[in-house]
């Protein structure tokens, strides 16, 4: 892929990225030396109580003890995975080649279902609107749509031009957001049948999207940048981190707190419901990319660059 076209890759200067739009080439390590401490993973969801991390290479890894012990599974493509979404133990990871791999055992086996490696651009998220209705988006505005749990996967263009796609998500009141590239912020109403695009609140790139309990939302990326809206995107209040590095995941503990992560080591945390945040003190990793609740209230875990930790979002890394 040619690395010049588009602001997204000036934009992604963090390791993460390089990940996300390269198609690693190259030999593989020999299986006894992979594990999660050599691995880049992109992005983490639970499974019920299974915890599912998907990263460079395919890589899949799998836990069933809250993180003490992983175990990798075959994920059926060597190429990155970019993000992974369940719907109970449905689930749909995607990456480089436009793949996407199907479990519907809570991530213990996977199966290849779609591909377009000539296309030339990754999948950077993915969501499940419903059990049989799965969204996922990417690269020069490409969206892939399947109404049967992830089985059948057909392309639709959403809006003009070729925008890259980062995050998606649907938040509490059932609406759907995409956010992506040079500020770009789209909104359906409907489950994804239409999708209108909501007037730009920073010049900036997004790279993720944290819907909120009270039915608001935060996104989130180039240089710390966070952006709140309690009204769905109508209306947009910037929120500044000083010193924060790009940031890539995020996720919301059991009660109710925000954890924010990404480049140079960046880990914030919000005790007021997203209004407020503060950098937390973490070691592990110079390159935070995903982020998961734990089950202790006001914790989560966190996933990067051949590391996971475990932090409290008042006061940062738990021994």
């Amino acid at each position: 892929m040619n690395k010049s076209i588009g602001l997204i890759f000036a934009v992604f200067v963090a390791l993460s990225v390089s990940y996300a739009f390269s198609a690693r080439k190259g030999p593989p390590m020999p299986a006894t030396e992979i594990t999660l401490n050599n691995a880049l993973l992109l992005d983490t969801q639970r499974a019920g109580q299974r915890l599912v991390a998907v990263g460079e290479r395919g890589y899949i890894f799998i836990s069933d003890d809250e993180g003490g012990a992983w175990r990798r599974v075959p994920s059926g493509v060597e190429t990155t995975l970019n993000a992974v979404a369940f719907a109970d133990l449905l689930g749909i990871a995607v990456g480089h080649d436009a793949a996407i791999v199907r479990s519907d055992d809570g991530g213990q086996t996977w199966k290849a279902v779609f591909s377009a490696p000539e296309q030339l651009r990754p999948l950077l998220d993915v969501a499940f609107v419903s059990p049989q209705h799965v969204l996922a988006i990417g690269a020069y505005g490409a969206v892939f749509e399947s109404t049967d749990g992830g089985l059948n996967w057909n392309e639709r263009q959403i809006v003009d031009g070729d925008r890259h796609f980062n995050a998606l998500a649907r938040l509490a009141d059932g609406t759907l957001m995409i956010a992506g590239e040079a500020g770009t912020l789209l909104r359906s109403n409907d489950g994804g049948a239409n999708w209108e695009i909501l007037p730009p609140a920073y010049a900036g790139s997004y790279f993720g999207i944290q819907p909120l309990a009270q039915g608001g939302v935060l996104v989130y990326g180039m240089r710390g940048t966070v952006l709140r809206s309690d009204d769905r995107g109508d209306s947009w209040q910037t929120l500044t981190s000083e010193g924060a590095g790009s940031l890539f995941g995020s996720t919301m503990t059991t009660d109710g707190s925000i954890v924010l992560v990404g480049q140079n080591g960046t880990v914030l945390g919000s005790r007021d419901g997203g209004t407020s945040f503060k950098r937390l003190p973490v070691q592990g990793s110079r390159l935070w990319t995903a982020a998961v609740p734990a089950p202790v209230a006001g914790e989560a875990m966190i996933f990067g660059e051949g590391a996971v930790a475990r932090v409290d979002a008042a006061s940062g890394e738990k021994q």
